[in-house]
Order: structure tokens, then sequence, then C-alpha cells
């Protein structure tokens, strides 16, 4: 089957979206299957070099949209995507961000992460809020699956998109098992921190819903109560940051938070390791993809119950409800077990194996051929001779 993949949300900074595109992307690459992939790509991304070397061959072809030209990448995909799948003779088009063009009467199989444009809008730019407000429900119902990274997201999806159980699959995301970093590239992640003493840690763009705010608020509290440890913040400024920045500018313990900004995936692991606990306050997830990224290097997880983060954490973190009294109390007391951080430790590591990104692909090759299946036109019985 010929499968073209829209990779048009991947340019700029790379958020988990894009992560999780690129990762689908490779292991589907991995796979001994018949398909083949053409990959759509904007005209100035590189996204060769970003999916770096694959097992098996793929095409790439170009839409005629730079990254940053949001509305004009919009109208083009609604516009013009469906003669260039025809043109390319598409058998199923899978869309791994969000949307799919309204037009398209072919096979699809479209990826909704989340659904926080439909529930908590005012947790997204203004803009993009309206556009998946507008698009993002009627291309649910047009696809002919739905795949989502989490149960929550599934509901979310067939509750908020009106879009039927019977259509919405879920295909959990993955991590990569990194080898175990070594003492000596931990000592030099924190050379470049420029970090001695132990340290908490969260990686994310820094926008509302990360909720990194009342972290920092936190945080103080926790160091004014005796608390040895820094706070690193790993992530881009994003946008509607304003009271990150206020929080930061009234922040007794200022000196002992760190925002080193973006960092390329391959600088994670050591920095990660590095950390005693990665926390992950979010007002809202629909997967979560940084707490598997530290448990695969061992690293406890302490995460907020909102959205599918319970689910993707499991057993292996400590869900904390999102109450300013139990975060100020909980952070503290768990620092203060080693047994119980070197047991989350060991959790955490089975944990993400379970969540090879090879699962995910083979998955997502199911809901194909599914999708495939179930768009082929049936044919009618011959009537019967009587």
């Amino acid at each position: 089957m010929h499968i073209v993949v829209d990779a048009l949300l991947v340019y700029g900074a790379f958020s988990g979206v894009q992560h999780a595109t690129l990762h689908q992307l490779r292991a589907l690459l991995t796979l001994e299957t018949r398909h083949r992939f053409t990959i759509l790509a904007l005209e100035d991304v590189p996204i060769e070099r970003h999916l770096g070397e694959t097992a098996r061959p793929y095409r790439v072809i170009r839409a005629p949209v730079r990254a940053g030209q949001r509305l004009k990448r919009l109208w083009w995909q609604q516009a013009h995507l469906k003669r260039l799948l025809a043109d390319e003779d598409a058998e199923l088009l899978y869309a791994p961000g969000y949307l799919i063009p309204l037009r398209w009467d072919g096979p699809s199989v479209v990826f909704i992460h989340d659904t926080i444009a439909l529930t908590h809008p005012h947790l997204c730019r203004r803009g993009n809020a309206l556009n998946y407000r507008l698009l993002l429900p009627p291309s649910a119902r047009r696809a002919t699956l739905v795949a989502t990274p989490s149960d929550v997201s599934a509901r979310d999806v067939v509750r908020h998109c009106r879009v039927p159980l019977e259509r919405v699959r879920t295909a959990p995301l993955g991590v990569e098992m990194p080898p175990m970093p070594a003492p000596e590239a931990i000592a030099a992640a924190r050379a470049r921190l420029g970090i001695a003493a132990p340290f908490l840690l969260a990686v994310s763009t820094i926008e509302p819903k990360k909720n990194f705010a009342n972290l920092i608020r936190w945080f103080d509290a926790w160091k004014a109560a005796g608390l040895p440890h820094h706070l690193v913040i790993v992530g881009t400024w994003g946008w509607g940051y304003q009271d990150v920045q206020r929080a930061l500018a009234r922040a007794r313990f200022r000196a002992c938070i760190h925002l080193p900004g973006y960092l390329p995936q391959a600088e994670l692991p050591p920095i990660i390791a590095a950390a005693d606990v990665l926390l992950m306050p979010s007002r809202y997830e629909g997967f979560g993809l940084p707490a598997l990224e530290a448990m695969a290097v061992g690293t406890p997880v302490v995460a907020s119950n909102q959205g599918a983060l319970p689910e993707t954490v499991g057993d292996a973190g400590l869900i904390i409800p999102l109450e300013r009294i139990l975060w100020q109390a909980e952070i503290p007391t768990l620092l203060n077990h080693p047994e119980r951080l070197r047991a989350m430790r060991e959790a955490g590591l089975a944990r993400a194996a379970a969540f090879p990104w090879s699962r995910c692909a083979e998955r997502l090759c199911a809901i194909f051929a599914e999708a495939a299946a179930l768009a082929e036109p049936t044919v009618a019985p011959p009537d019967a001779i009587g």
C-alpha cells in the first residue's frame, strides 16, 4: 500500500508532536512491510536530516509552504493536498498532526494527540484554538479512522468531536531506551548547566498548560523549608509565558532556578539522568512523552493527575492531584526517602521498556490496514437463482 504521510507540522524548535511524528516515521520505516511511504514536508525543512538513516527507503515531496507560514499551510492543506494525493496515487493518507484535507475522500487515518483546543482553549494560542475548533472535529469525522495516544484522548475525541467510539483506535507513543548515561556524561551535563547541587528537572516548551509559574512558586516554598535542590526548566519560550516571568521576578530563590533554553533531543538523556526527579505539574497532557523519557534513564517521575499523565506513568511514578498544598508537601517527603526513589527508578525503567516505538509503529500499521479495508467498496452478492 502506498501511504502518504503529512509531516507539515515538523518544523522549528520541536515540541512533543514534532518529536512523536519523527519517531513514528523512523519506526514505520524500520518495519518489514509491503507499504511504500511518501513523506510530505515543508519546502524549507530538511526532513531527511531530521529522520537520519532509516532501514527502508522513502520519497519526499514538498509543499510550496515554508516554516512559520501557518495560515498558508492550513489553506494549502485544505485547498491543494487532495489533488497532490490523487497525482501521487496515494492509497492511504496518514496525518499525524491532527488535521486532514476535508475534501479527501480516500482512506485516511488522522492522529489526534489531544483535544485541548476544544476542552481547554484558554491553554492554547488564540489562533491555534480557533483553527482547531473549526477544523479538528470535521477532520476526525471525515477520517476513516482516528488514532490517539491514550484512552483519555480517545474518550475526548468521541465526546468533543462526535466520532463514534468504533472508529477510534489507540496507539500509545513510545520511547527509545538509550544506553544508560555514563557518570562522565552526567558530570559533563552538570558542567554545561553550571550546577553542582542536586536538582529537580522539568522539560517542555514554556507555555500555560505546563504550569511552570506554579512550579516556581512551589519551589520557593521547598527551598524556604530547607530543600538543597536547584530547579532546571529545559525548553524554549513558547507563548503566554508572562506569568512564568512574573514568578521568576518574584522568586526568593531565583539564583537556584536555571532556564538553559531549548536543547536538542540527543543532549537530554544525561541531563535527565542527572536530575533527582522529573516534575510534570501539567494542567493537561494527551500523553506525556517527557515522563517516559525520564523513566528510560532511571529518573523518578512526579506528575499531576491531569489528562493522560496517570495513564502514561502508571504505578511507576508518583501522581499528585494538582493542588498547591499537596505538591508543596509531597515533594520534600519523597526526596527524603531514598528507598522509595530507588524503587521508582526500577519501576520506571520497566515501565519505559514496555513502550518501544516499534510497538507504536506496529499498531499504526494495523490501523492503516483496517482503514484501507473499511474504505473498500462493498460488492453486492449476485442475485440468488431460484
